[in-house]
């Protein structure tokens, strides 16, 4: 088990994986290779996982493993996505894999809704763009489909507000991740809806997939949360009295003169524990 906590190693690990997987997918049949080696893509991810998460958070942790579970089912049904059914079904968990990463990604804290604007307008026109070209073929997988790519751009939109909120590296890990799966998706709609043997297909979406399957693992598994933001929660509080008073402080023999807020909080109904 040691591979899974030493990050380089794992990422090879993880990397070669993905490999086979995309060699069995050209080259062999599905049945049984693929029902083996496409699962261990997202299994080696939960192990990955488990294994070096520091989540303080059990309901993060919950969201987090519910939307891996969900992402692996997903890539089971779609291994037979030319049965109706089959897609359908692995539509569905993917939809709900994506929805449990946004409240995974989602924070308390209140925005301005400007900031949401250049993210907004992306989504709108990714959207438009998209429909507007499979339109035409989507028949009774319109509304599905719609669901789906509005869910992936909830997604986008709340790993856009993780700004500020956690540390840059995680932030980019999980941004470039969420894009990359953005450009999944995107290939995979058009190879389904509209015209098959666009952008090597075969290769690219299982590809772009697996990359940005990991790149939001490893990014949350370097989360750190930004702790100069006040708590939300404070918010929901009144405050009755605030008294602030100022001090100064010596250190090792050196005068740093200094302004420390003392700030005495009466709360009613409620006790916060700052």
């Amino acid at each position: 088990m040691q591979i899974l906590k030493n990050k380089l190693f794992f990422s090879i690990l993880y990397f070669c994986l993905l490999l086979i997987d995309i060699v069995v997918k050209l080259n062999f049949e599905t049945i049984p290779f693929r029902l083996i080696t496409k699962p261990l893509v997202i299994i080696s991810l939960v192990l990955f996982y488990i294994f070096n998460n520091t989540e303080t958070s059990k309901k993060k942790h919950y969201f987090m493993m519910l939307a891996l579970f969900f992402f692996l089912i997903g890539d089971m049904f779609l291994i037979f996505e030319e049965y109706a059914l089959f897609f359908s079904l692995g539509l569905f968990s993917f939809v709900l894999g994506k929805l449990f990463y946004a409240f995974r990604f989602s924070n308390q804290r209140d925005f301005k809704l400007v900031r949401l604007i250049p993210v907004l307008s992306f989504c709108f026109i990714y959207m438009f763009i998209l429909l507007n070209i499979v339109y035409d073929n989507l028949g009774k997988y319109f509304f599905p489909v719609l669901i789906y790519l509005f869910t992936t751009m909830i997604v986008v939109q709340f790993v856009y507000l993780r700004k500020g909120e956690v540390n840059y590296k995680s932030y980019l890990l999980v941004g470039i991740g969420v894009l990359f799966s953005v450009l999944a998706d995107s290939v995979a709609v058009l190879k389904t809806f509209y015209i098959s043997g666009l952008f090597f297909e075969k290769v690219t979406i299982m590809l772009f997939y697996g990359i940005s399957q990991f790149l939001i693992v490893y990014g949350i598994i370097k989360e750190e949360v930004n702790t100069q933001i006040i708590s939300p929660e404070i918010n929901k509080y009144r405050f009755d009295n605030i008294e602030i008073e100022q001090t100064r402080v010596k250190t090792f023999g050196d005068r740093l003169n200094f302004k420390r807020n003392k700030i005495n909080y009466k709360f009613e109904d409620s006790k916060i524990e700052l």
